[in-house]
């Protein structure tokens, strides 16, 4: 049986990026599983958020895999208060992994994070949450160590039973 999942993912913009997400997209039908993305799988000229909640409802999982979309050299947090603080070289995902992340936590969904490593820790994608953030070089090969098989295959059981209550429920 194959169940829906949303696979939350911003624009690729490197080859070693489109190799690892075609390797998720592998993985997720590998294990009879769905990935549902807006702009790649499901499309609308409504307002984003909600047709995003509208899709989410379909599925019974995410997964948000969060690359690199901005870089910053240098920049100042908080900058016009006395805790300003001086960055350099920060790497931040797409908005909408956070947005999605939030709608699918709401929703009560299992989630998996995946997250490229060098990427600010913040947000939802930051560890001590309800779920497991694998902080990964973007390697195909690392989605089949046995740290990640483990926390993959303990999601995909959340993800079953998520899918076996809402049946349940009628929803």
């Amino acid at each position: 049986m194959f169940i829906d999942v949303f696979l939350s993912v911003g624009q690729v913009q490197s080859a070693k990026q489109r190799l690892f997400i075609d390797a998720v997209q592998t993985l997720l039908i590998a294990h009879d599983l769905v990935p549902r993305t807006v702009v790649r799988t499901d499309f609308t000229d409504r307002k984003p958020i909600r047709h995003i909640t509208e899709v989410l409802r379909k599925c019974s999982g995410t997964i948000i895999v969060a690359l690199e979309r901005f870089h910053f050299v240098r920049g100042v947090e908080f900058r016009i208060s006395p805790k300003a603080v001086e960055l350099t070289n920060v790497s931040l995902p797409t908005v909408w992994n956070q947005i999605e992340a939030s709608i699918a936590y709401t929703l009560g969904q299992p989630l998996l994070a995946i997250v490229e490593t060098g990427l600010r820790r913040e947000g939802l994608l930051e560890e001590g949450y309800d779920w497991y953030v694998n902080w990964i070089d973007f390697n195909p090969s690392r989605l089949t160590e046995p740290e990640f098989l483990a926390t993959f295959s303990e999601w995909k059981s959340s993800v079953e039973k998520y899918q076996f209550e809402q049946f349940a429920r009628g929803t």
